[in-house]
């Protein structure tokens, strides 16, 4: 049974990734694994809330960014698991992906237009250079 990595992401196109998915699935067993990444709130945002509160705003915005993936996929009866990181967008993916022995991370297209692409440094990109450079060739970034 193969890993499926899918990091969830703002203006990720969650029915394209959902296509994908069950495509995989029919052709064989896997295991998606939803990973949304919320950065590291600042030293300085602890004056002001406190942990208590900075966890429940990392709940509801993880849980807000899994929510159109999951409608998706509780659709399409493919199975999944979800999980939360705190920390670098990519670094915590690429993390994810080699502790979990992912062959493949779905990522998909960020619906943004072709021009502002050609000059944006993309997740997908930034992720698959990473994967590319700690050696990991095992490991398709789509």
């Amino acid at each position: 049974m193969a890993n499926i990595l899918v990091p969830v992401h703002a203006g990720q196109d969650t029915q394209w990734v959902a296509r994908h998915l069950v495509k995989l699935h029919q052709r064989e067993r896997i295991r998606v694994h939803l990973l949304t990444v919320r950065p590291q709130y600042s030293g300085l945002v602890g004056l002001f809330f406190s942990c208590a509160d900075l966890i429940e705003f990392n709940r509801k915005d993880w849980d807000d960014a899994l929510q159109p993936m999951r409608l998706a996929l509780d659709a399409t009866g493919v199975p999944y698991n979800t999980h939360r990181a705190i920390g670098s967008t990519v670094d915590e993916i690429t993390k994810f992906a080699k502790e979990n022995y992912c062959p493949q991370i779905v990522i998909g297209p960020a619906g943004a237009h072709w021009f502002k692409a050609l000059f944006v440094n993309s997740l997908t990109r930034r992720v698959a250079a990473m994967m590319r450079a700690s050696s990991d060739k095992s490991c398709e970034v789509l």
